[in-house]
């Protein structure tokens, strides 16, 4: 009787075979079925959905930072078109008879333009036919060219040590016999800046100006030395200008001898 029983419970517990389910395991088994498909097509559907915002955001985008460029473009224009007509009022100031007006109004339209655009400007007026054109042409021409020496012969007197020495190194290694660079040094001695130099600025102008080629000097520029040292011998040097004075006077001397 035990055994009987043992068996009718394993067969009771074995699962029906399919013909046998009940309606509600059915329903069940196929609703699982569609619950996952229906699952598999919305994750299909969200990341299509996605991908397509993240393209239609990424084109908003590039829109927008095309929207922006343009319009810095059209600033950029607006501000080139102003810069334009400025310097086209600067030039009557040209056609007068005040050198240092004409040089003024040189560095202004310089300062104005970029220095392609300064380049092309005065690269066109030197190639006129007016004589007057042509000059100016050159001036402004010279005035860009110049722009590197101006600005490491103002730095020999800067107010930090490493500045000056940079400059005046690099004024006598590469320009000993530039007379452009020889005379904006001598400037710096003029009577009505000598004072605005700092007693390193006057020993960093002897340094450099003693050590150039006297073949890069011509008879103005030797008078104008000469007023340079007697200018400086009047504000009561110190030893160590002394020295660097003394050079310079050397110098002059060897330069005046071959003139």
């Amino acid at each position: 009787m035990e055994e009987n029983e043992i068996i009718n419970s394993a067969i009771s517990s074995k699962p029906l075979p399919n013909g046998n389910r009940s309606f509600y395991e059915k329903i069940s088994f196929w609703i699982g079925i569609a619950g996952s498909v229906l699952t598999i097509c919305l994750t299909a559907w969200n990341a299509n959905t996605k991908m397509h915002i993240d393209e239609r955001e990424a084109e908003l985008k590039s829109l927008e930072l095309k929207l922006k460029e343009r319009s810095a473009g059209v600033e950029e224009s607006k501000e080139r078109v102003e810069r334009y007509k400025w310097v086209i009022s600067l030039f009557p100031n040209l056609n007068g008879s005040d050198n240092k007006e004409k040089n003024f109004t040189i560095n202004l339209i310089r300062l104005a333009l970029t220095e392609d655009e300064a380049k092309q400007l005065f690269t066109g007026l030197q190639a006129s036919s007016d004589t007057t054109m042509q000059s100016l042409g050159q001036k402004g021409n010279n005035a860009i060219d110049n722009e590197p020496i101006f600005i490491l012969v103002s730095q020999m007197n800067a107010g930090t040590a490493d500045v000056r020495k940079h400059a005046v190194a690099q004024l006598q290694k590469d320009y000993k016999s530039s007379p452009q660079a020889i005379t904006l040094a001598l400037r710096l001695y003029d009577e009505d800046k000598i004072k605005k130099l700092s007693a390193s600025g006057v020993i960093n102008g002897l340094s450099y100006l003693s050590s150039t080629d006297p073949e890069g000097w011509n008879k103005e520029q030797i008078l104008a030395g000469k007023s340079t040292a007697k200018r400086i011998h009047a504000s009561n040097p110190g030893p160590q200008t002394l020295k660097f004075l003394a050079a310079f006077e050397s110098m002059l001397e060897k330069t005046d001898d071959k003139k």
